[in-house]
């Protein structure tokens, strides 16, 4: 088999898991609303530690808006039924076998700081909402414990839960200010500077 071959088994076996474009279309999106997710938990961070910081643009009403945001996210995240997240979550489950194994076995020069404390609220996070997604009416049951309008009151509630304890275990004003820096100078340090 020659090179062409051989792409066109790996690109087939990458696809397996989806049996039609809708479900891949689906993972993405459940996928980029999770990571999206993170901006209104940043924001309500940044707000809150770091509220004198300069900034071109202030967005009004944002101790309103953030938590909101956070909890119309996991709602989207819930509306894409379990048949795409329980993928998503396999996916997420990988990429931390992948961050495990770099760790454990050196196989990357640069070792990123982990907070423990500050990311305590992550797997609640990821746990929850998928126990909230099986057990809706966008899960597999027949009879689920959270029918149509219920599930949205829990996701609503446990988004509300988690957006506020993740804002209070958050990084000091102090390590959020080391973190930037150390980010400024490794840019800088890759990209260097137009004379």
């Amino acid at each position: 088999m020659g090179w062409a071959g051989r792409r066109i088994c790996h690109g087939c076996i990458c696809f397996l898991p989806f049996p039609t474009w809708q479900s891949i279309v689906g993972l993405i999106t459940s996928a980029s609303v999770l990571m999206y997710a993170g901006a209104p938990l940043a924001l309500g961070v940044f707000r809150r530690r770091l509220p004198d910081e300069e900034r071109p643009y202030r967005l009004p009403g944002a101790t309103v808006m953030s938590p909101l945001a956070f909890v119309v996210a996991n709602l989207l995240i819930m509306w894409t039924g379990w048949g795409t997240d329980w993928k998503l979550g396999i996916a997420i489950l990988i990429g931390y076998l992948i961050l495990v194994g770099n760790r454990v076995f050196k196989l990357n020069p640069l070792k990123p700081q982990m907070d423990w404390k500050a990311a305590q609220w992550l797997p609640v996070y990821l746990v929850g909402m998928g126990l909230i997604v099986y057990l809706s009416d966008f899960g597999p049951l027949a009879h689920p414990w959270f029918p149509l309008y219920w599930d949205i009151v829990a996701t609503a509630v446990f988004s509300a839960i988690i957006y506020y304890w993740a804002v209070h275990v958050s990084l000091t004003s102090d390590e959020i200010n080391k973190v930037v820096h150390s980010a400024v100078v490794e840019a800088e340090e890759i990209i260097p500077q137009s004379s």
